[in-house]
């Protein structure tokens, strides 16, 4: 008996040392005299900016050890491969950037580091980020998956040539049925050979994240119930067919070459997408339009936001090498220097706050005819509701999007879009 005791008691001895030993683990700072070389992978443009902020004097002397490399991919090749390497807990770099729409799909799958936990302790770094942002990484049960670096408050984009020449104005649409109307007048034949040239916008798929608060949460009620309430989404599938029998879109499929032409050749007069398009269309969508495009609320002034970039830790790395890249991640999207010279570099318009004031802010955009279009999209991100994410999201968007098209298309009414995608959703995940 005395013998059982015994191992019990060195057992016991053992594993509390052990426990305290794990513990003591945890609790390790970041040690900035200690050399480290980190990967940071993500997709388009990000490597551009984020290697202006690691080349700049104030990170060089807040982290003189930390060496960052990237690897880039094209937007999809990149979470690809990082769905691939979280699926099979090995291959994926000590940084990775994520675009919002996929937030829901790892809070589904797991994989990243819970950066609300010790030692990360996000909640206490990032008060000034921008709330909806912080919500859409943050699960119901209080996880924080990844840090919003930028944001992307949705407006709609027109031109300002075309809308004169029609006789009409966008600046301040009041709803979407008057947007319709008006988008009768912007599609036209223009040189009068029969065939409409001209149309209000490139599709009604364009414009139905836009009353659903951009897509991200808010698929379920909070007795978790999809697709409520029903009259939501109602709205929305009648929205986008009295779009297309408006006959006002061109139907161009979204990224395809005539798309991306449509916005230089004055195919298309109007497009809503969120604050990094205009990026886009200044550098190389169709920079030659210098002046003529201009920036508004959505019909109704509806609020949401269309893209944005995150940046997660995976949980497979190392846990010596987590804490330089949580510093790295936290210069990011806490550091107003560095949220500025994203800004600056690649239009990404930040996620923190405390820059929304900035003078830069209120300077006018040439591109946009002078028009302070930066105003705008803080006014707007400030406004922006909070909706959390959960493990279904990608679940409830993947079969809402074909209930969007089908009811396009023809193939659906509303209300069998509707009902069939709430049961396809409710079989899912039960």
């Amino acid at each position: 008996m005395k013998k059982i005791v015994g191992v019990t008691l060195l057992f016991l001895t053992v594993f509390c040392m052990n426990l305290f030993a794990a513990g003591k683990q945890e609790e390790k700072t970041y040690n900035p005299n200690s050399p480290v070389t980190l990967t940071l992978g993500g997709y388009g443009d990000l490597e551009t900016a984020y290697k202006a902020v690691v080349e700049s004097e104030d990170f060089k002397s807040k982290y003189p050890n930390i060496k960052l490399k990237f690897v880039m991919n094209d937007f999809a090749a990149h979470h690809d491969r990082l769905t691939t390497a979280i699926a099979a807990g090995k291959g994926a770099f000590e940084i990775e950037a994520l675009e919002v729409g996929y937030i829901a799909k790892f809070v589904a799958e797991g994989g990243l580091t819970n950066l609300a936990k010790s030692p990360f302790n996000a909640k206490k770094y990032i008060n000034d980020i921008v709330k909806f942002a912080v919500s859409n990484a943050t699960t119901k049960d209080g996880k924080i998956i990844a840090i919003p670096v930028d944001i992307a408050p949705a407006v709609m984009f027109y031109r300002k040539s075309l809308a004169e020449k029609a006789g009409i104005d966008l600046s301040d649409v009041k709803s979407w049925d008057e947007y319709i109307e008006k988008g009768r007048k912007l599609t036209t034949d223009k040189d009068g050979d029969g065939k409409i040239d001209q149309f209000a916008l490139a599709s009604p798929e364009a414009v139905w994240e836009i009353p659903l608060n951009g897509g991200k949460g808010g698929w379920f009620d909070k007795n978790g119930n999809a697709l409520e309430p029903k009259e939501r989404f109602i709205a929305v599938l009648k929205l986008v067919k009295k779009i297309r029998e408006a006959g006002i879109d061109a139907d161009l499929e979204a990224w395809s070459q005539s798309w991306l032409a449509s916005f230089k050749t004055g195919l298309v007069a109007t497009h809503f997408s969120g604050a990094w398009w205009g990026g886009a269309l200044r550098t190389w969508v169709a920079p030659k339009l210098k002046g003529d495009w201009r920036v508004a609320y959505p019909p109704g002034k509806a609020l949401a936001s269309i893209g944005g970039s995150y940046l997660s830790i995976p949980e497979q790395i190392p846990y010596e090498k987590k804490l330089p890249a949580w510093e790295v991640v936290k210069y990011l999207t806490t550091n107003p220097k560095a949220q500025l010279i994203t800004f600056k570099t690649i239009d990404a318009f930040p996620s923190l706050t405390t820059v929304f004031n900035d003078p830069i802010m209120d300077e006018p955009v040439p591109y946009f005819g002078n028009q302070k279009v930066r105003k705008l999209y803080g006014e707007i991100a400030m406004k922006i509701p909070e909706n959390k994410v959960s493990k279904y999201d990608v679940i409830a968007r993947d079969i809402w999007i074909t209930a969007v098209t089908n009811v396009i298309i023809g193939k659906s009414s509303v209300e069998d879009a509707y009902d069939k995608a709430k049961q396809q959703i409710e079989n899912r995940i039960q």
